[in-house]
């Protein structure tokens, strides 16, 4: 699979590593408008200079290719998706699908015209820890679920560049940091969110222009309640990026948590009803991560399957997302937008 990797910034430059060194995948041209950012694909990544681009239009002009990875901020995720997709291309980006559920619609019914892959590259659900706590569920260890708690706490206070685009966004955990749990409480309890209140808040002592708090209590679709609180300026102890995970179920208890350094390294504790809990074993993944997501990508335009991440479906994390920002805003219970009949299709 030939792929154009558009955006060469700090996080771009490792998903740059990550695409010559994945399988069945060449990189085999890059986009970026920085000078400096350019010339490093030329550099580090031994690009012929008439592979490295300034912007996309000119590379798919310009380059015999299959794919377009998509790693740039999240307001140009839209224009830039939908260009590579109405040039025949497959995309895969990185979270967010897009900033509001129109766009997001719009890629999925551009994809399914063009028939190609539109995938969002949620890439917690392939760390170890994700793995097991989805399959204790799918399996019933816990029975019907009841209540879930999950709670991220990180410092980012000089985390980024002074100049970095979280310092100045609306809602920077909402929009930035949430999808992940969105999407994996999603992917581990196998339901969507019926409704949602959520509430944030600033933290005078951070560099956030914003509120880089929030919290939010979830009804999922099976009735279960969540107790969801994240924070990225925080004081207290840090988490995980994963958070720390408890689910609460008719036979049972399970809990996931892991290192403040090691987003592999978890733990899970399986409590059942009148037992001592007990740890479950980690699976040995061939892959994990962002690597896992390129290659399911990989694999998606190979088969022309549609991936488990697919716009199509991604839609209702980016929706759960996007709910919460609504009910900060308005202050009242929110039911995150619908996804009408005409989201369906490929991809």
């Amino acid at each position: 699979m030939r792929v154009i990797q558009v955006g060469l910034g700090g996080f771009g430059r490792s998903w740059a590593e990550i695409a010559r060194a994945t399988k069945g995948v060449e990189l085999v041209a890059a986009v970026d408008p920085s000078p400096a950012a350019r010339a490093w694909a030329i550099d580090a990544l031994g690009l012929e200079e008439a592979t490295v681009f300034a912007d996309l239009e000119r590379a798919l002009d310009g380059t015999a290719t299959d794919a377009v990875l998509v790693i740039t901020p999240p307001d140009t995720h839209h224009a830039l998706a939908k260009s590579a997709l109405r040039a025949g291309k497959h995309v895969l980006l990185e979270k967010p699908l897009a900033t509001t559920i129109d766009e997001g619609r719009d890629l999925i019914r551009t994809a399914a015209a063009m028939d190609r892959i539109l995938m969002v590259s949620q890439n917690y659900r392939y760390r170890p820890g994700a793995v097991v706590a989805r399959q204790a569920v799918t399996q019933g260890l816990l029975g019907d679920l009841a209540a879930v708690r999950v709670r991220c706490l990180r410092d980012t206070r000089d985390l980024w560049p002074p100049d970095n685009f979280r310092y100045e966004m609306r809602h920077p955990f909402v929009l930035d940091m949430s999808i992940h749990h969105a999407d994996l409480l999603r992917a581990i309890t196998g339901q969507e969110v019926a409704s949602l209140y959520a509430r944030g808040w600033r933290v005078p002592d951070s560099p956030y222009q914003y509120d880089p708090a929030v919290a939010a209590t979830v009804t999922l679709s099976g009735g279960a309640t969540v107790l969801y609180e994240g924070d990225w300026a925080t004081r207290a102890p840090e988490t995980s990026w994963n958070g720390d995970w408890e689910l609460i179920g008719e036979r049972g208890r399970l809990t996931w948590t892991g290192t403040a350094t090691d987003v592999m390294s978890s733990t899970l504790l399986l409590q059942l009803r009148g037992e001592k809990p007990r740890p479950l074993t980690l699976p040995e993944l061939q892959l994990s991560d962002r690597a896992a997501s390129l290659a399911a990508f990989g694999e998606a335009v190979m088969t022309k399957r549609e991936p488990e991440t697919s716009g199509r479906d991604n839609i209702h994390s980016l929706a759960i997302v996007l709910g919460c920002v609504a009910s900060i805003e308005s202050g009242a219970v929110e039911v995150p937008p619908s996804m009408s009949a005409d989201t369906e299709g490929t991809a």
